[in-house]
Protein backbone atom coordinates (compact mmCIF):
# COMPACT_ATOMS: atom_id res chain seq x y z
CA UNK A 1 0.00 0.00 0.00
CA UNK A 2 2.94 2.26 0.60
CA UNK A 3 4.51 1.64 -2.27
CA UNK A 4 1.32 2.11 -4.52
CA UNK A 5 1.00 6.05 -2.57
CA UNK A 6 4.44 6.79 -3.28
CA UNK A 7 3.94 5.74 -6.99
CA UNK A 8 0.53 7.03 -6.92
CA UNK A 9 2.30 10.66 -5.55
CA UNK A 10 5.15 10.96 -8.23
CA UNK A 11 2.79 9.79 -10.98
CA UNK A 12 0.31 13.38 -10.09
CA UNK A 13 3.70 14.90 -9.74
CA UNK A 14 4.81 14.16 -12.98
CA UNK A 15 1.39 14.36 -14.87
CA UNK A 16 0.37 17.67 -13.02
CA UNK A 17 3.38 19.74 -12.86
CA UNK A 18 2.19 23.32 -13.61
CA UNK A 19 6.12 24.80 -14.57
CA UNK A 20 6.47 21.68 -17.13
CA UNK A 21 8.00 23.17 -20.33
CA UNK A 22 9.09 26.07 -18.81
CA UNK A 23 13.12 27.22 -19.61
CA UNK A 24 15.24 29.50 -19.59
CA UNK A 25 16.21 31.44 -22.69
CA UNK A 26 18.52 33.63 -24.02
CA UNK A 27 18.66 37.28 -24.38
CA UNK A 28 18.35 38.76 -27.60
CA UNK A 29 21.34 39.93 -29.40
CA UNK A 30 21.76 43.46 -30.35
CA UNK A 31 20.17 42.72 -33.65
CA UNK A 32 17.44 40.70 -32.40
CA UNK A 33 16.23 43.50 -29.54
CA UNK A 34 16.04 46.21 -32.66
CA UNK A 35 14.12 43.68 -34.89
CA UNK A 36 11.50 42.90 -31.78
CA UNK A 37 10.97 46.45 -30.60
CA UNK A 38 10.80 48.00 -34.09
CA UNK A 39 8.30 45.85 -34.74
CA UNK A 40 5.74 46.29 -31.74
CA UNK A 41 5.73 49.58 -33.50
CA UNK A 42 3.74 48.22 -36.88
CA UNK A 43 4.47 51.41 -39.05
CA UNK A 44 7.55 49.97 -40.96
CA UNK A 45 9.10 53.56 -41.08
CA UNK A 46 9.90 56.30 -39.23
CA UNK A 47 8.99 59.91 -39.93
CA UNK A 48 11.71 62.32 -39.77
CA UNK A 49 11.52 66.30 -40.41
CA UNK A 50 13.17 67.69 -43.29
CA UNK A 51 15.03 70.44 -41.12
CA UNK A 52 17.37 67.64 -39.70
CA UNK A 53 18.88 67.98 -43.29
CA UNK A 54 18.42 70.88 -44.40
CA UNK A 55 17.08 74.53 -43.27
CA UNK A 56 14.36 76.52 -44.97
CA UNK A 57 15.34 78.33 -47.74
CA UNK A 58 15.12 81.62 -46.22
CA UNK A 59 17.72 80.84 -43.53
CA UNK A 60 20.67 82.29 -43.54
CA UNK A 61 22.77 79.27 -43.98
CA UNK A 62 20.88 75.43 -45.21
CA UNK A 63 23.38 73.55 -43.33
CA UNK A 64 21.23 71.66 -40.24
CA UNK A 65 22.24 69.50 -37.54
CA UNK A 66 23.25 66.57 -40.24
CA UNK A 67 25.94 68.14 -40.81
CA UNK A 68 27.02 68.84 -37.43
CA UNK A 69 27.21 65.28 -36.75
CA UNK A 70 29.39 64.62 -39.88
CA UNK A 71 32.25 67.33 -39.02
CA UNK A 72 32.08 66.71 -35.38
CA UNK A 73 32.28 62.67 -36.43
CA UNK A 74 29.32 61.44 -34.07
CA UNK A 75 27.88 58.70 -35.77
CA UNK A 76 26.83 56.60 -32.62
CA UNK A 77 25.24 59.97 -31.78
CA UNK A 78 23.21 59.90 -34.82
CA UNK A 79 22.51 56.31 -34.76
CA UNK A 80 21.14 56.56 -31.48
CA UNK A 81 19.14 59.74 -32.76
CA UNK A 82 17.79 57.93 -35.54
CA UNK A 83 16.73 55.05 -33.01
CA UNK A 84 15.10 57.35 -30.78
CA UNK A 85 13.02 58.42 -33.38
CA UNK A 86 12.30 54.99 -34.61
CA UNK A 87 10.67 53.58 -30.99
CA UNK A 88 8.82 56.65 -30.05
CA UNK A 89 6.45 56.68 -28.35
CA UNK A 90 5.48 53.05 -26.91
CA UNK A 91 8.74 51.83 -25.67
CA UNK A 92 10.25 55.12 -24.28
CA UNK A 93 7.37 57.40 -22.76
CA UNK A 94 5.51 54.64 -21.46
CA UNK A 95 8.18 52.77 -20.19
CA UNK A 96 11.54 54.15 -20.72
CA UNK A 97 14.42 52.20 -21.77
CA UNK A 98 17.68 51.82 -19.35
CA UNK A 99 20.71 52.51 -20.57
CA UNK A 100 22.10 49.25 -20.46
CA UNK A 101 19.26 48.35 -22.87
CA UNK A 102 20.11 51.29 -25.25
CA UNK A 103 23.86 49.86 -25.09
CA UNK A 104 22.53 46.78 -26.54
CA UNK A 105 20.72 48.25 -28.76
CA UNK A 106 23.39 50.18 -30.19
CA UNK A 107 25.58 47.40 -30.41
CA UNK A 108 24.74 45.51 -33.64
CA UNK A 109 28.14 46.78 -35.17
CA UNK A 110 30.55 47.35 -32.51
CA UNK A 111 29.97 46.86 -28.76
CA UNK A 112 28.76 49.55 -27.04
CA UNK A 113 29.07 50.04 -23.27
CA UNK A 114 26.48 52.05 -20.82
CA UNK A 115 28.84 54.54 -19.99
CA UNK A 116 29.23 54.70 -23.97
CA UNK A 117 25.37 55.40 -23.83
CA UNK A 118 25.79 58.06 -21.18
CA UNK A 119 28.06 60.42 -23.16
CA UNK A 120 26.45 59.55 -26.36
CA UNK A 121 23.04 61.07 -25.09
CA UNK A 122 24.74 63.82 -23.25
CA UNK A 123 26.18 64.77 -27.08
CA UNK A 124 22.76 65.11 -28.26
CA UNK A 125 21.30 66.88 -25.18
CA UNK A 126 24.20 69.33 -25.94
CA UNK A 127 23.18 69.72 -29.64
CA UNK A 128 19.41 70.22 -28.32
CA UNK A 129 18.32 67.52 -30.01
CA UNK A 130 17.04 65.42 -26.73
CA UNK A 131 15.99 66.07 -22.84
CA UNK A 132 17.63 63.67 -20.39
CA UNK A 133 15.69 63.29 -17.09
CA UNK A 134 15.29 60.47 -14.49
CA UNK A 135 12.24 58.43 -13.40
CA UNK A 136 13.01 56.22 -10.24
CA UNK A 137 16.10 54.38 -11.34
CA UNK A 138 16.04 55.05 -15.16
CA UNK A 139 17.10 57.77 -17.29
CA UNK A 140 14.63 59.40 -19.44
CA UNK A 141 15.42 60.19 -23.03
CA UNK A 142 13.11 62.10 -25.18
CA UNK A 143 13.60 64.01 -28.58
CA UNK A 144 13.56 67.50 -29.33
CA UNK A 145 12.32 69.10 -32.55
CA UNK A 146 14.77 68.41 -35.21
CA UNK A 147 15.45 71.95 -35.88
CA UNK A 148 17.10 72.05 -32.46
CA UNK A 149 14.91 75.20 -31.69
CA UNK A 150 14.45 73.41 -28.20
CA UNK A 151 10.73 72.90 -28.65
CA UNK A 152 9.07 69.61 -27.85
CA UNK A 153 8.78 67.21 -30.14
CA UNK A 154 5.81 65.82 -31.68
CA UNK A 155 5.50 62.33 -34.52
CA UNK A 156 5.87 64.18 -38.22
CA UNK A 157 2.69 64.51 -39.89
CA UNK A 158 0.49 63.43 -36.67
CA UNK A 159 -0.94 67.39 -36.15
CA UNK A 160 -2.53 68.13 -39.60
CA UNK A 161 -2.64 72.10 -38.78
CA UNK A 162 1.50 71.72 -38.55
CA UNK A 163 2.93 71.92 -42.15
CA UNK A 164 6.10 71.16 -42.52
CA UNK A 165 7.96 68.59 -44.32
CA UNK A 166 9.17 64.99 -43.42
CA UNK A 167 10.62 62.18 -44.51
CA UNK A 168 10.32 58.26 -43.99
CA UNK A 169 13.09 56.14 -43.30
CA UNK A 170 12.19 52.73 -43.78
CA UNK A 171 13.12 50.10 -40.78
CA UNK A 172 14.96 48.16 -43.59
CA UNK A 173 17.57 50.23 -42.23
CA UNK A 174 17.94 48.30 -39.50
CA UNK A 175 16.73 44.91 -39.88
CA UNK A 176 18.25 44.46 -43.42
CA UNK A 177 21.49 46.01 -41.51
CA UNK A 178 22.24 49.31 -43.71
CA UNK A 179 22.73 51.21 -40.09
CA UNK A 180 25.57 48.69 -39.80
CA UNK A 181 27.37 48.38 -43.36
CA UNK A 182 26.73 52.06 -44.37
CA UNK A 183 28.94 54.61 -42.38
CA UNK A 184 28.58 58.08 -41.73
CA UNK A 185 29.00 59.42 -45.19
CA UNK A 186 26.49 56.69 -46.22
CA UNK A 187 24.12 57.62 -43.65
CA UNK A 188 24.10 61.31 -43.89
CA UNK A 189 23.72 60.46 -47.93
CA UNK A 190 21.30 58.33 -47.33
CA UNK A 191 19.19 60.61 -45.40
CA UNK A 192 19.74 63.43 -47.96
CA UNK A 193 18.71 61.42 -50.95
CA UNK A 194 15.50 60.23 -48.21
CA UNK A 195 14.64 63.82 -48.10
CA UNK A 196 14.99 64.82 -51.47
CA UNK A 197 13.15 62.19 -53.35
CA UNK A 198 9.98 61.48 -50.55
CA UNK A 199 7.61 63.03 -53.38
CA UNK A 200 6.59 60.69 -56.10
CA UNK A 201 7.03 63.79 -58.77
CA UNK A 202 10.24 63.95 -57.75
CA UNK A 203 11.69 60.19 -57.37
CA UNK A 204 15.49 61.37 -58.25
CA UNK A 205 18.63 63.01 -57.14
CA UNK A 206 20.90 65.44 -58.59
CA UNK A 207 23.52 67.14 -56.78
CA UNK A 208 26.90 67.83 -57.69
CA UNK A 209 29.66 67.30 -55.38
CA UNK A 210 30.85 70.78 -54.94
CA UNK A 211 27.41 71.81 -54.28
CA UNK A 212 27.23 69.84 -50.96
CA UNK A 213 28.40 72.13 -48.96
CA UNK A 214 26.67 75.08 -49.59
CA UNK A 215 23.30 72.91 -49.95
CA UNK A 216 23.80 70.61 -47.08
CA UNK A 217 26.65 71.91 -44.98
CA UNK A 218 29.10 68.75 -45.73
CA UNK A 219 32.39 68.39 -47.94
CA UNK A 220 32.92 67.29 -51.37
CA UNK A 221 34.79 64.21 -49.48
CA UNK A 222 31.45 63.25 -47.90
CA UNK A 223 29.61 63.36 -50.49
CA UNK A 224 31.44 61.38 -53.20
CA UNK A 225 32.10 58.86 -50.10
CA UNK A 226 28.83 58.54 -48.94
CA UNK A 227 27.55 58.31 -53.26
CA UNK A 228 30.12 54.90 -52.99
CA UNK A 229 28.67 53.65 -49.74
CA UNK A 230 25.51 53.79 -51.39
CA UNK A 231 26.37 52.26 -54.75
CA UNK A 232 28.79 49.58 -52.73
CA UNK A 233 25.68 48.30 -50.79
CA UNK A 234 23.54 48.35 -54.07
CA UNK A 235 21.57 50.77 -53.22
CA UNK A 236 21.97 53.48 -56.17
CA UNK A 237 20.72 53.66 -59.47
CA UNK A 238 22.23 56.23 -62.00
CA UNK A 239 21.30 57.47 -64.50
CA UNK A 240 23.72 60.44 -67.01
CA UNK A 241 22.00 62.94 -68.68
CA UNK A 242 23.74 65.31 -71.23
CA UNK A 243 22.86 68.46 -71.45
CA UNK A 244 23.53 71.93 -73.46
CA UNK A 245 24.80 75.12 -71.72
CA UNK A 246 25.48 78.63 -73.35
CA UNK A 247 27.77 79.16 -71.01
CA UNK A 248 29.86 75.77 -72.79
CA UNK A 249 31.61 75.97 -76.06
CA UNK A 250 30.03 74.70 -78.70
CA UNK A 251 29.36 71.21 -78.93
CA UNK A 252 30.35 70.73 -75.63
CA UNK A 253 27.61 68.90 -73.33
CA UNK A 254 27.78 68.82 -69.86
CA UNK A 255 26.75 65.48 -67.34
CA UNK A 256 24.53 65.72 -65.04
CA UNK A 257 24.04 62.75 -62.66
CA UNK A 258 20.47 61.64 -61.64
CA UNK A 259 20.19 59.05 -58.67
CA UNK A 260 17.33 57.01 -57.42
CA UNK A 261 17.32 54.95 -54.59
CA UNK A 262 16.72 51.38 -54.65
CA UNK A 263 14.29 49.01 -52.34
CA UNK A 264 13.77 49.18 -49.54
CA UNK A 265 14.53 53.02 -50.16
CA UNK A 266 12.82 53.53 -53.53
CA UNK A 267 10.15 56.54 -53.10
CA UNK A 268 7.93 53.84 -54.43
CA UNK A 269 8.88 51.58 -51.55
CA UNK A 270 8.22 54.39 -48.88
CA UNK A 271 4.83 55.18 -50.52
CA UNK A 272 3.79 51.70 -49.67
CA UNK A 273 4.97 51.43 -46.08
CA UNK A 274 2.93 54.85 -45.26
CA UNK A 275 -0.22 53.44 -47.42
CA UNK A 276 -0.12 50.27 -45.58
CA UNK A 277 0.17 51.87 -42.07
CA UNK A 278 -2.70 54.54 -43.08
CA UNK A 279 -5.06 51.20 -43.44
CA UNK A 280 -3.82 49.14 -40.79
CA UNK A 281 -4.68 52.60 -38.67
CA UNK A 282 -8.41 53.20 -39.86
CA UNK A 283 -8.68 49.28 -38.96
CA UNK A 284 -7.72 49.84 -35.58
CA UNK A 285 -9.94 52.86 -35.31
CA UNK A 286 -12.69 51.10 -36.57
CA UNK A 287 -12.45 47.36 -34.92
CA UNK A 288 -14.14 47.12 -31.24
CA UNK A 289 -12.05 48.52 -28.71
CA UNK A 290 -9.69 50.21 -31.00
CA UNK A 291 -8.21 53.63 -30.44
CA UNK A 292 -10.72 56.52 -29.46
Amino acid sequence: MQAWSRWAATFRAVSFDPFAGLQDQQAPSPTEAVAELLADSKRGYVPIRDVLVQREDDAPSRSAKLAEFVTSRQERALDALLLLYALQPIHLTEEPLPLGAWANLLSTRTPCSTSTVSRTFRVLEEMRLVTRSRSGPKTVIAPLHESADGSEWFRPGSNAAVKEGFFTLPHEFWTAGYSDRLHLPGKTMLLIILKETQSKQRPTFSMAVERAQRWYGISERTAERGYGELGAAGLLDVQVQRKGSARLPAGVLRPIYHRALRDPFSTSHRAELQRTAKSHGQKRVASPGGDR
